[in-house]
């Protein structure tokens, strides 16, 4: 008779939004969404009695400010790239401005993951897909991790689930490789594209899966996914587990976390 096993496991998201030595954090364990105020940036103005820098598109505030020997001009909010210069030089300014009515956000379609009762060598898939909404002008990318293997309940006899290896032993936090074979036994997980290209390309090959990054394990957090544009990315993340017979009853569980980064 088979073993029967109850697992679930539960996904925190953290949201990490860096600007210079700005720092907001965000957390939503009901919604799955997280946003955050848009931060304030400050600029200097640079002089020299030989040139005058100017910037445009005043849409919220401006100012200009005249010397002797300079004039500056200043805007606040649509920064599109300027230029300006003489005979030996060019100064450009600004950048392009990718216009958002929302905040950078990061969500889950469920925050909790239950793979039911197991069976040995009956592999288990269980989806949540993954959005990334309002992109930033630079960029961004999705870390993740986890706190441990899945372990048991209550973790004092610290029986756990491994991490998988794939069929060929080879897969790991960072390397993806096939796993199909219904005697490779362990927890893993792949990434899928439903909108946009975004997922690592470690995931290009059907089949191809590795292990969460186990912070407890001292591996750092990996890239799952990351961009550029300014339409919305959705991913569908598939996590896989095996059990052999030998695998004690209990019930299973750990926890995921994934970091949305902007770039700047």
């Amino acid at each position: 008779m088979y073993k029967v096993l109850s697992i679930k496991y539960l996904k925190k998201i953290f949201f990490l939004f860096i600007l210079a030595t700005c720092y907001l954090l965000a957390l939503s364990r009901v919604e799955g969404l997280l946003a955050t105020a848009a931060p304030t940036a400050q600029a200097q103005t640079m002089s020299n009695k030989d040139y005058t820098i100017k910037t445009e598109d005043v849409d919220m505030t401006s100012d200009i400010t005249t010397k002797r020997d300079y004039e500056t001009g200043s805007a606040v909010d649509n920064l599109g790239p300027v230029a300006s210069g003489e005979v030996n030089y060019k100064v450009k300014t600004g950048f392009e401005n990718l216009a958002s009515a929302h905040p950078f956000s990061v969500s889950l379609s469920s925050s909790i993951v239950d793979f039911g009762a197991l069976s040995p060598t009956n592999p288990i898939i269980r989806t949540v897909n993954l959005n990334i909404h309002s992109l930033t002008t630079y960029g961004y990318s999705v870390l993740v991790f986890e706190n441990e293997p899945l372990t048991t309940t209550p973790p004092e006899n610290r029986i756990i689930i491994p991490d998988v290896t794939c069929d060929n032993g080879d897969c790991d936090a960072q390397n993806a490789t096939e796993w199909t074979n219904s005697l490779t036994y362990g927890f893993g997980y792949r990434c899928d594209n439903v909108t946009g290209t975004d997922c690592n390309s470690s995931f290009s090959k059907a089949n191809f899966y590795k292990h969460f990054p186990n912070i407890a394990g001292n591996d750092d957090p990996q890239s799952i996914m990351s961009g550029i544009g300014s339409d919305n990315k959705e991913v569908r993340i598939s996590h896989k587990v095996n059990i052999s017979g030998n695998q004690a009853q209990g019930f299973y569980n750990n926890v995921i976390t994934y970091i949305g980064v902007p770039n700047f």
